[in-house]
């Protein structure tokens, strides 16, 4: 008897630290663990990894506007550290994106529909 409730006590345990666990991530924006802010020169850096999943692109998509000389990429002579300057990302933001709220939308979306890249 004894053992049966020890277990349930261990499962009691184990939820309500899952639950802590998930009023912690919700609470903390970014996710529960944000990656520490890192510089380079003085200027935050963002991952490669991050810029990929934030913009759900590929790294090879990445490397073809790295390429057409749209966005720096700086890596690691060793390894596979890739990362981007924040102010370099911004460039590349405005310079690519264009926002729904800007007053010729319509009309720059219409020029890139043909299936052209040649905008970005």
């Amino acid at each position: 008897m004894e053992k049966a409730v020890n277990s349930e006590a261990d499962f009691q345990t184990a939820v309500m630290a899952q639950l802590a666990l998930i009023e912690e991530r919700a609470r903390s924006p970014g996710g529960y663990s944000p990656r520490p802010r890192l510089f380079y020169h003085g200027e935050p850096i963002i991952l490669l990894d991050d810029v990929v999943t934030g913009l759900d692109v590929s790294e090879k998509t990445i490397r073809r506007y790295r390429d057409a000389g749209k966005i720096t990429v700086y890596e690691s002579k060793e390894g596979n550290i890739k990362f981007v300057l924040q102010s370099d990302f911004d460039t590349f933001l405005e310079q690519t994106f264009i926002s729904s709220s800007h007053p010729d939308y319509g009309a720059l979306r219409k020029k890139n529909k043909n299936g052209s890249n040649a905008g970005i």
